[in-house]
């Protein structure tokens, strides 16, 4: 480089420097911040600054926002989240407010989300950021979409062409009910709403506007509401029950929740506020909002009546996305989809198509499925509890009642004590679903046993905690619909009740729990599909890291235990997709082989040793020989460690994939994660499965000669829809300590697998026997309903309850009735079907051509199902046209075909 380029780039360097200097002291000046944030902001920027090459999306003026903004949050939260004046309810005001900030800098508030993230995952955050940040946008995210939904709910609600009468009177107009609404909305928000849920801030809205209704002329009301007459709760009659009704019907809401909230939660506090004669105080609410927003110094949400671009981007105005500034910067929205979804919210068609009305439909279908079920044990329930030789309805009932009290103590503690009738109207809920599906479970027991007495399984304590435990799950997940800052999408995964809260709230272990999880869907198949994804996602987490925690009673079973991978071969002898949890909680000690089915034989080293045996002293890759003392099998551990492997196997995929690694070479890595899961299984204890499989890959192709850098590995893992930051941010070491995963890697994943790696390398003339692939299987969570492309609306599902019973055995029939069934033949044998085409055709004297078939015989492996978090699609039958001359169907091309149908 010549002397005056290195002149002319220290010229613009230091340019660059005192242009940022000046505008950071402008900020700085304009926000009047004080000599402490100011430091610490500009100590924020010195590491930034080290770190610009990973951040050229974002613009030097948005860091700078970004640096006074964790500046702040760090100054009056110096103790982080676990502070204990923020647990208290108490915290200093800041000296900014994030409207402040944004309306200072001239950002929008998707920016400073959108700048944040990606910030975070560069550079070392506070604990006191993260928390924050995710609690804004969380927030936010709930408040934008209800305020779409506020505008439609007072459209419909309130009369707004003035008319005579309004003049004459100088009643308050549309404008003025309208803020008076939000206004009143934001204070019980922020008074009431412990947790930022859907379902709970549209039920106080409505609540809110029921009141305002109260004090409103039926002349400023559009029908049927302008002819009903509004009277307060205080001298409740008749008709005021109808007007919430009316509410309720309107808005598709269930008036039996609706007005719990209302007696138990907002009318109370609806008295505290000033009122003047009679009415509502708007200068007054307004100064009380005012001053627990600047307290709580984050979004002033009143800016969302005035439509501000700082607080709602142009592009949600209805006008093309443009800059607050003349830079041309992009402003990322994360929650554009969902405003887009609940701006085209209509509430006078029957069906909305929006994530509210999506949140409130799934708790009315899960109200449908419980319309039959009781509070009590049906008299089904009773007759199975009577047949037992040790009878456990005294059991079952106090254990509810236990449960219960634990539920709604533990509910209450964490919103408030006005919650508590809510918490009982959930668990009972919950119980109902409890007692069905119990019901259909011993249902299905005593059709496969053909017996009636189940003392041993209604006496395990373990399984009725997990059943009822499961129900609850399934409840709070309905009503649990939040934004999720880390998913970008709404679920019920942020809350303070999401999973795994059940299991601590109830001492659960997850390797229990999960036992319960397929049958659960088994027995009550007319579950919502959200219900069933929550499952799937539910039982990847346990599978994933939940189940290895070093209290996990798994250790001890795989101790004393051996395990076989069962669908390593093919084909299973094993049908695991029709294990009921009866059988997992009943065995698990016993061997898993079902009568008239022959065992394929074990493949290398499946038979696991104890996991402390295998990581101090490991017998020699390939020794299969038998242990003196011969170990125990359990079906369900055998199940357990067998969708782990798939887990794994799915997840390698999807990273190899990524990082172009050939086929080959990651049979070679599924070898190590396999070997990892199987034989060392210590070295999950407390950690997470992708952090074994992270370092597989980059140790196979080191060893290999085709090393690709952590780096790039951990990028391509971030891509991935189930990528945690926590997976290669945090992995433990020993005790409390903790490293990236380049050290784990380096002090202990090599420390345990150093010997067994170095066998693949290319030098080696007797390299290790490659672990099978696993055997691609539908899963049994899977929905059981199939679609036709093409044909809207038509659904194929099995006959629930066919007249139609099926003999057990050939033994039981008749010689006529025999010639009826196939015996020891797969399903669409194309043999015999074609044998009985040519029998018929023959008879005929013609020979038709088939012009279209249904595939049945070619079903998407679970490779093929697209879905984030490894839950599949249901199965799609294909239907396509032949020619005069079938070509054989290449399972490729069906993938293709199938990923480009479902998207």
């Amino acid at each position: 480089m010549s002397r005056s380029s290195k002149e002319q780039e220290i010229t613009e360097m230091v340019e660059t420097l005192v242009t940022v200097d000046t505008s950071f002291e402008n900020l700085s000046n304009k926000l009047k911040l004080s000599k402490d944030v100011r430091n610490k902001a500009w100590d924020y920027w010195q590491i930034v600054e080290q770190v610009t090459a990973d951040l050229k999306e974002i613009s030097k003026s948005d860091l700078l926002a970004c640096c006074i903004y964790q500046a702040v949050i760090d100054t009056r939260m110096p103790y982080g989240p676990t502070d204990p004046q923020l647990q208290c309810g108490y915290i200093g005001q800041p000296e900014i407010t994030i409207t402040d900030l944004l309306m200072s800098s001239e950002k929008t508030v998707t920016s400073l989300f959108q700048s944040m993230n990606v910030l975070r995952d560069v550079i070392s955050i506070s604990e006191a950021v993260k928390y924050h940040l995710t609690q804004l946008e969380r927030k936010f995210c709930i408040v934008s979409g209800i305020f779409h939904t506020f505008e439609r709910v007072c459209k419909t609600v309130f009369r707004e062409e003035e008319s005579r009468d309004m003049k004459e009177l100088s009643v308050p107009d549309f404008k003025e009910r309208k803020t008076l609404c939000w206004v009143l909305f934001l204070l019980t928000k922020g008074a009431l709403l412990t947790d930022d849920l859907l379902v709970d801030a549209f039920f106080l809205l409505i609540c809110c506007v029921e009141y305002i209704i109260r004090s409103t002329p039926g002349f400023q009301l559009n029908p049927p509401l302008d002819n009903m007459k509004i009277t307060s709760m205080e001298n409740a009659d008749i008709q005021e029950v109808t007007m919430l009704q009316k509410l309720s019907e309107i808005f598709g809401l269930s008036f039996e929740e609706v007005l719990t909230v209302q007696v138990n939660r907002t009318e109370a506090y609806f008295g505290s506020l000033p009122h003047i004669d009679g009415e509502l105080n708007v200068t007054s609410l307004k100064e009380k909002y005012s001053t627990a927003y600047r307290q709580e110094g984050d979004i002033d949400e009143m800016m969302f009546l005035t439509r501000d671009p700082h607080i709602l981007p142009q592009e949600q105005n209805g006008l093309e996305t443009t800059s607050l500034t003349n830079n041309n910067e992009t402003s990322m929205t994360p929650v554009r989809f969902l405003v887009e979804q609940l701006s085209s919210l209509s509430l006078t068609k029957s069906v909305i198509d929006t994530d509210v009305r999506a949140v409130l439909d799934n708790i009315q279908e899960l109200k449908n499925i419980l319309t039959n079920a009781g509070d009590e044990p049906s008299q089904v329930l009773n007759e199975y509890f009577q047949n037992c030789s040790a009878n456990p309805y005294s059991s079952i009932l106090n254990r509810t009642e236990k449960m219960k009290d634990v539920f709604i103590r533990e509910y209450v503690s964490l919103t408030n004590d006005n919650h508590r009738p809510v918490a009982i109207q959930r668990y009972m809920l919950a119980q109902r679903l409890y007692y069905r599906v119990m019901e259909a479970m011993l249902n299905y027991e005593k059709e496969r046993l053909s017996q009636t007495d189940f003392s041993k399984l209604l006496n395990i304590e373990n399984f009725h905690r997990s059943l009822l435990a499961c129900s609850i799950e399934i409840v709070l997940m309905t009503y649990g619909r939040s934004w999720n800052p880390s998913t970008k999408k709404m679920g019920s995964d942020d809350s303070k009740f999401s999973f795994p809260w059940i299991l601590d709230l109830f001492k659960l272990h997850p390797y229990d729990f999960y036992k319960v999880l397929e049958s659960f869907i088994k027995a009550e198949p007319v579950l919502t599909t959200d219900i069933i994804k929550h499952l799937q996602s539910t039982e990847i987490k346990i599978l994933e890291c939940l189940a290895w925690k070093p209290d996990s009673p798994l250790f001890s079973l795989l101790e004393s235990t051996e395990v076989t991978t069962v669908p390593m071969c093919s084909p299973s002898p094993i049908p695991l997709e029709r294990t009921s949890s009866a059988e997992l909680y009943l065995s698990p000690m016993r061997t898993p082989n079902r009568r008239g089915v022959s065992p394929c034989p074990p493949s290398p080293r499946k038979p696991v040793p104890s996991p402390r045996k295998s990581l101090q002293s490991p017998r020699k890759f390939g020794d299969g020989s038998p242990e003196k003392s011969m170990p125990k099998k359990s079906q369900s551990l055998n199940l357990f460690i067998n969708k782990v492997c798939r887990l794994g196997y799915h997840r390698l995929q999807q990273l190899c994939t990524s990082l172009q690694i050939p086929k080959d070479l990651q049979h070679k890595i599924w070898t190590c994660l396999e070997y990892c899961i199987s034989r060392k299984p210590l070295l999950l204890k407390n950690r997470h499965l992708d952090q074994i499989l992270l370092c597989s890959v980059y140790g196979i192709c080191k060893v290999v000669d085709r090393e690709i850098k952590f780096k790039i590995i951990v990028q391509m893992y971030r891509e991935l829809p189930h990528a945690e930051l926590k997976v290669y941010k945090n992995a433990l070491i020993e005790g409390c300590e903790y490293d990236s995963i380049i050290g784990f890697y380096n002090k202990v994943f090599m420390q345990n697998m150093k010997s067994f790696i170095l066998q693949f390398q290319a030098s080696k003339v007797n390299t290790p026997a490659l672990s099978p692939v696993p055997v691609p299987m539908s899963s049994p969570l899977a929905s059981p309903v199939f679609s036709l492309p093409n044909r809207k609306h038509f659904y194929i599902s099995p006959l629930k309850d066919s007249p139609f019973k099926a003999p057990s055995s050939p033994s039981q029939m008749t010689p006529r009735s025999r010639q009826l069934y196939s015996f020891g033949e797969g399903v669409g044998s194309g043999e015999k079907l074609q044998k009985i085409n040519e029998i018929v055709y023959k008879a005929k004297g013609t020979t038709p051509k088939s012009h279209k078939r249904l595939r049945f015989e070619q079903l998407p492996d679970d490779s093929a199902l697209n879905g984030s978090n490894e839950v599949p699609d249901p199965i799609v039958i294909k239907k396509s046209k032949l020619s005069s001359k079938v070509l054989p169907f290449s399972s490729q091309e069906g993938k293709d075909k199938s990923s480009k149908e479902q998207s």
